[in-house]
């Protein structure tokens, strides 16, 4: 007899009880369910979004965008930040966005429920399930689905897709996906379709992405070769050179900065342009301008003894994400790190050679990593302190004790910024830090 809750908490205990891996790659159960609830197509047009870096703010964009085009859409995401109704969103021809209710989430865990029968779910691949049932419950214009893990053998590429991005590619999940770039790179182009447009944002790409997109017949367009994107003149906005089928010259249109990485904008512009469902100039620059995303480059502003102190958060957990903060924050050299037990410390502050002052925070539960098992595993520097506290709290207090206290500091005005990194659960750890923190004040974000 198939199992019924009535609240969204009592759905999500037992998600986590049904499957005894959390993981399990492979499309044939998840497959088998969706056949029975026809759930294939969830919109019109379909897009995927996948990679390594970028997923959240090339999804964010993507809904704005199309709004400004005057079509509704709705976007299902992962992991979250505070609850789980995150996970699945949709947007209105005026950009208002709103996440799935408790009512409507239980609704759809019972239809999956009801649905798969005897078919074995993990976690993931329910809510996917869930996801792809209530987007068809809304009857949007158009379905953004974020790849969770890879991209081939994801839960997501069970869809039939009109558009395919693969933002970046880079190392990480290397105990599933690989330890070369060859080998990620032929999972994360698997989300490819014959004759379907398939934009890779990854500048020189991996053979092994290049070998997969050719072998999928899918009509692939690689920034820096059929697309790209640079700073204008004066550096404030960018440039993007789109492919033009018309003629052999390209399309240039100016950008402003906006609040996301360049290379997703790009990606995210190219691929609405390539499917025919971009707005015009005006529309594409509010997008732009408009495009905010929590949890990556978020900047909060507060006070703490009588001094100005922004925290900036970020989920980056990798060296290409960390890579990429490295260029944006150049006067940050205080930073929180806490990351779950299958990531590397090492290569994320390595990433960060401005950041002299580490403080790593322990991550609780069965994904958890201690901040001194982060120890062990980051080598010597000479030019880097490492402290170990139980929580991200903590080590954000002693980031504003000493920072605040630093006499060069207070000599020179210097603004005073600490970064706070490392995956989803910091960045929620670290949000209600915030708020809670004795002496802090946020004044803004």
């Amino acid at each position: 007899m198939s199992a019924s809750f009535k609240t969204k908490e009592e759905w999500l205990n037992y998600l986590e009880s049904t499957h005894p891996a959390d993981i399990e790659m492979g499309l044939a159960r998840v497959t088998k369910v969706a056949k029975k609830l026809d759930l294939f197509k969830p919109a019109p047009t379909t897009i995927i979004v996948g990679g390594t870096n970028g997923k959240g703010t090339t999804t964010a964009l993507l809904g704005q965008l199309l709004a400004e085009k005057g079509l509704t859409s709705a976007c299902y995401n992962s992991p979250h930040i505070h609850q789980y109704n995150e996970r699945i969103n949709c947007r209105s021809t005026d950009g208002t966005n709103r996440l799935s209710s408790d009512e409507e989430l239980c609704s759809a865990f019972r239809s999956i429920e009801k649905g798969r029968g005897d078919v074995p779910l993990t976690y993931f691949e329910f809510g996917t399930l869930a996801a792809l049932w209530q987007i068809k419950q809304w009857n949007v214009d158009v379905a953004i689905l974020e790849v969770g893990l890879g991209g081939r053998l994801d839960a997501v590429n069970i869809v039939a897709a009109d558009l395919s991005i693969v933002t970046s590619i880079g190392l990480d999940h290397q105990d599933w996906l690989g330890d070369t770039l060859d080998l990620i790179g032929y999972e994360k182009a698997g989300i490819g379709r014959k004759n379907k447009p398939l934009i890779c944002g990854q500048l020189n790409v991996a053979n092994g992405f290049i070998e997969t997109a050719n072998s999928l017949n899918a009509k692939t367009l690689y920034q820096g070769k059929n697309f790209s994107i640079t700073p204008n003149k004066d550096s404030s906005g960018w440039q993007l050179s789109l492919p033009n089928s018309a003629s052999t010259r390209s399309e240039i249109i100016e950008l402003p900065k906006g609040h996301i990485p360049y290379f997703n904008i790009a990606s995210a512009i190219t691929g609405l342009h390539a499917i025919g469902l971009l707005p015009d100039l005006v529309g594409i620059q509010r997008a732009v301008n408009n495009t905010k995303v929590a949890g990556r480059l978020t900047f909060y502003p507060c006070i703490y003894q009588e001094r100005r102190v922004t925290f900036i958060l970020d989920v980056a957990h990798n060296p290409q994400a960390a890579e990429f903060l490295a260029t944006q924050l150049i006067d940050c050299e205080t930073a929180v790190l806490a990351m779950l037990a299958d990531k590397d410390p090492a290569s994320v502050v390595q990433s960060l050679p401005r950041i002299k002052h580490w403080n790593l925070a322990t991550l609780t539960g069965y994904r958890g990593q201690t901040s001194e098992n982060m120890l062990y595993k980051l080598p010597q520097h000479r030019d880097k302190e490492f402290n170990c506290f139980a929580n991200v709290k903590s080590a954000m207090v002693d980031s504003l004790e000493k920072i605040t206290k630093n006499e060069r500091s207070i000599m020179h005005n210097d603004e005073l910024q600490v970064l706070v990194i490392g995956s989803f659960l910091t960045v929620s750890a670290a949000e209600l830090a915030i708020s809670t923190i004795e002496g802090l004040t946020p004044y803004g974000n």
